[in-house]
Parts: C-alpha cells; sequence; structure tokens
C-alpha cells in the first residue's frame, strides 16, 4: 500500500472515531506508518471546535436564541464550545450534548426527535417503494445513448447548472485520462442549509441514480459520495440503499456496465465544502482550497479529471430523464431552505419562477428588514428588493447566488452591526488560515464591528473595514475571504445610514452599546 493509501485510511480512521487524543493519534500514525504531526495537525484542523457539549452560533441558531442556550449551560454549570451549523437549522436554537441533538424550548432542553437514527430509518425511501414510483426505469435505456451529456443539458435548462461548468465538464468527458472522478458533495455546512442531508435521508436511492445517471453520461470510473462527517445518519442510510443497489443491478445485468460507487466521511469546518478542499480532505489533507489552475476537471482528486456535483443536484437527474423520455417540458423544483425571523422555519419546495416575497409569506415572515438570500456566504439584499424571482438569472443581478437554497430573512428589529458581527465571527471562526487576506481580514472585520457595536468606533475604522473587505473580495484564495468581505459590502452599501447612526451612539434595535 502506497503513501497515499496509507493516510486516507489512517485520516477515515480519525475521521470515524473522531479521534483527538494525542496518544490515539500517534497509535494510527504508526499503525499506518505515517507521520503522527501530519495525523495531529489534520485532527485539530477537522475537530477545532470538537467537544462532548457544542452549541451551534449559525446566524439561524442566534436569530432563534443561542446566546439563552448559553446562560442556560453555564447556569448549570455544564462546559461547551461552540461551533457553527450542526445541521438541523430549522430547529434552532440547536445544542448537541453527548451524541444527541437538542433545540431550547421554554427554558429546557428538548431532544429533536428526527436527529435520532430510528426516526431517520422510518422515514427512509426503501428501494422497493422507490421503484414503484418509477425509479431507476429509464437507467438501462439511458445507457444505450450515444450522446449521453444532453441529461447535464437539462440541468442548465432548469437552472440547477450553469453554463460555464456545462462547458467544463463536457471537456472533462472527452478527456482521455482515466480514471475519471464524481465527487457528490454532501457537505453542506452553510449555516441555514438542510435540504443536501434530508436528500441523504429520505430519498438515497434517488440520488444514487443520479449519481451514476451523470457518472455515465460523465465517462466516470468511481462515484465517491462525499458525506459531512456530523451527518452519521445520512451516511448509514446511503450505505444501506447501496447494499440494496448493488443486489438490485446484478439481478439486472448491470452493475458491470455502471461507475462504481462509495461513500466517505470528510471533514465538517466549513471551508471543507469548496470543491478544491473537499478533494484535498478526502485525499487525506486537511481541506485547504487548491490554487487553480488547474480545475479539478483537469487535475482533481489523485490528480485525475474530477467533477464536483452538489447532492441536490445529483438527486434531480432521475427526474428530468424521465421527463425527457415521457415527452414533459423538464421543469424542476428547487428545495429552499428557510429559517430566521419566520413563524414556519422549515424546508419549502418552490418553482424557481417564484418571487421570494411569496416564499417569505408562506414561511411566516412579517416586517423584513432584510434578506440573506443563498446564506451568508451569498449576500444581503434589502427589503426593497424581495420581490425578485428567485431564478439564477434574476438573483443574480442582485448580486446574490440562490445555489444553497437558504434563506435567512431578518425583521426590523434587527440591529444589521449586531447581526453582521455574528456572520463575521462565523467566516472568523471557520477561515483556514491559509491565506492572509482570509485569515486577518475576517479578524479585523470582527474587531472593527466590536468597535463599533460597543460604541467606541470612528468613521475611520468604518472606512478601513471597507477598504480591508474589498480586499479580502479581490485577493483571498477562495469564496469563503471574498463571501466575508462581500457580505459586508452588502450590508455597508444597503444600511450605511445604520453603520453611521452607530459612530453617533444610536442603535435603532436597542441592542448596542450595554
Amino acid at each position: 500500500m502506497d503513501y497515499r493509501a496509507r493516510l486516507r485510511k489512517a485520516t477515515s480512521e480519525v475521521l470515524e472515531n473522531r479521534v483527538i487524543d494525542y496518544d490515539k493519534l500517534r497509535e494510527i500514525a504508526s499503525k499506518y506508518n505515517v507521520p503522527p504531526s501530519t495525523l495531529m495537525t489534520f485532527s485539530s484542523f477537522a475537530f477545532h471546535d470538537y467537544s462532548e457539549n457544542q452549541v451551534c452560533m449559525g446566524l439561524p441558531c442566534i436569530l432563534r436564541g443561542a446566546k439563552d442556550v448559553v446562560r442556560e449551560l453555564e447556569k448549570r454549570g455544564i462546559k461547551y464550545s461552540v461551533t457553527y451549523c450542526l445541521g438541523y437549522c430549522d430547529e434552532g436554537p440547536v445544542v448537541r450534548m453527548g451524541n444527541k441533538y437538542y433545540t431550547f424550548v421554554n427554558g429546557d432542553f428538548r431532544e429533536i426527535e428526527k436527529s435520532r437514527y430510528e426516526y431517520v430509518l422510518s422515514h427512509r425511501e426503501t428501494l422497493s417503494n422507490y421503484v414503484g414510483r418509477g425509479g431507476y426505469k429509464y437507467l438501462e435505456r439511458f445507457l444505450n445513448e450515444n450522446d449521453k451529456l444532453f441529461l447535464l443539458e437539462l440541468l442548465v435548462k432548469v437552472g440547477l447548472m450553469g453554463p460555464g461548468a456545462l462547458g467544463r465538464f463536457k471537456s472533462m468527458a472527452s478527456s482521455p485520462v482515466k480514471p475519471k472522478y464524481l465527487v457528490i458533495n454532501g457537505h453542506e455546512g452553510e449555516p441555514g442549509g438542510f435540504k443536501d442531508r434530508l436528500i441523504m435521508e429520505r430519498n438515497a436511492h434517488q440520488l444514487l441514480e443520479g449519481s451514476l445517471l451523470l457518472g455515465v453520461a460523465l465517462g466516470i470510473d468511481e462515484v465517491v459520495v462525499a458525506i459531512n462527517e456530523r451527518f452519521r445518519n445520512a451516511r448509514a442510510i446511503i450505505e444501506e440503499a447501496l447494499g440494496e443497489l448493488r443486489d438490485y443491478l446484478r439481478g439486472k445485468g448491470l452493475i458491470d456496465k455502471l461507475p462504481t460507487i462509495s461513500t466517505s466521511l470528510v471533514s465538517s469546518p466549513y471551508v471543507v465544502g469548496e470543491e478544491t478542499a473537499l478533494i484535498d480532505n478526502l485525499e487525506g489533507g486537511r481541506g485547504e482550497p487548491r490554487v487553480r489552475p488547474p480545475d479539478p476537471t483537469e487535475a482533481g482528486l489523485y490528480g485525475k479529471p474530477t467533477a464536483v456535483i452538489n447532492v441536490e443536484v445529483a438527486a434531480a437527474a432521475p427526474l428530468l430523464l424521465a421527463m425527457h423520455y415521457e415527452g414533459k417540458e423538464p421543469i424542476i423544483e428547487k428545495y429552499f431552505c428557510v429559517t430566521g425571523d419566520v413563524e414556519k422555519p422549515g424546508l419549502y419546495r418552490e418553482p424557481l419562477t417564484t418571487a421570494l416575497s411569496d416564499l417569505l409569506m408562506k414561511a411566516g415572515a412579517k416586517d423584513v428588514k432584510a434578506v440573506f438570500v443563498g446564506g451568508v456566504s451569498s449576500g444581503l439584499i434589502h427589503s426593497a428588493r424581495i420581490t425578485v424571482k428567485l431564478t439564477p438569472e434574476e438573483t443574480r443581478k442582485l448580486g446574490v447566488f440562490i445555489g444553497p437554497g437558504v434563506i435567512i430573512p431578518l425583521s426590523s428589529s434587527r440591529c444589521i452591526v449586531d447581526t453582521m458581527l455574528e456572520v463575521e465571527r462565523f467566516f472568523a471562526h471557520e477561515s483556514c488560515g491559509r491565506c492572509e487576506p482570509c485569515r486577518l481580514g475576517t479578524k479585523e472585520l470582527v474587531g472593527v464591528l466590536e468597535k463599533i457595536k460597543s460604541g467606541r468606533a470612528t468613521m475611520d475604522d468604518l472606512k478601513w473595514a471597507e477598504d480591508v473587505a474589498r480586499t479580502m473580495m479581490e485577493t483571498s484564495l477562495c469564496g469563503l475571504g471574498q463571501s466575508a468581505g462581500k457580505v459586508f459590502l452588502d450590508a455597508l452599501s444597503q444600511f450605511r445610514d445604520e453603520f453611521e447612526e452607530h459612530l453617533r451612539g444610536v442603535c435603532r434595535a436597542h441592542v448596542c452599546f450595554g
């Protein structure tokens, strides 16, 4: 076994067992003959905020009372660490104690039922149910198509894939380099996002069929479903579905005609969701973004052509293929995760032509001040713009990216400065530290926002923060630093009056200067 394979097995064992103890890390290093320092570095990155008890401080949980959770834990003398996004954002505020997940309601902790494996198992779609509703019906027919790339064109047509990605994937499909890999990105670390976890838990066969279809279209040799290590239930469900699928394909005589498919846990830090960082983590690295070029479609996993496709996109492929073969107009409904200041947080499935204002009305949002569209990493829009249609084209005009489907509205009772401080704390916590603009810039933005919130800032501080944010956008290695700068500038450009009021000691929401 070469070093690369040994390292991958070693880091997989660290992730599987959440190993943070130095003595145990040394044992694993010895077992696989890899440097102990390498595993210690990997573990400290993968579990940099891990402890027995964790309080989520992602924005959706903050807006639903995460600070009350902290006060309650401290009152009870319970030690905890702060983390971001435990994956049950619509149940916020969320806290993990031991291996169980709780929400905080009426002054007490209540276990989140849908986080229990027994609950997940009882709500998953079985192979027989999936086949009964038409699952795997057109797989063999698609295998016999001469030009299979029309499936990707359907994804572009309905707005789930951009034309730029299509061009890179077509080039990859024509490349003679072998083997080729398809990585299904099941990381979903965006605070407020939980659609991919639910798809993996409830519709595993639809995801697996979509992965195989896309793998066949791209000439893939191996598919890897990369799953956030916090989503242990999802991994177990997919593994069970894989066992069913392999038996089914053998019975149909198809298993040797399709790519192999496997699952792999990946580290939970937010930056690992970036596709090159995801690949680095799959190879046994910490999970840091890589410099481009080359694009992963040219040199990705183990230096081979690799396509990275999101869970939701892969799961949509079988539906689009069925519509195509049945002569129907390809239309898809997108999943939207709505949290924040709403009466009915949860998962909504709507056409991409839906207006943001209509979606917010369904979720019970009232007196909206601003909305994070696509999550805090995408951008913030003023309430005056919420009539926008949730299509990629229309949202792009407002400078936001709808892809993650995360919608977080803020009511007029919220302070923009206070909210942005929590957002920038998230980015500072999740920065991998590899590039200086992100590592230093996120801390600078947190520092300035703390000064503004406490009434100690001047106009020069605000100007400095603006310069820092622009530098981060222009020079950060990956999307984390770029997003941290962009969302600050979004808030500043649309709510500058509120920032400047704070410089004069005025907070409209009466939450600052305390």
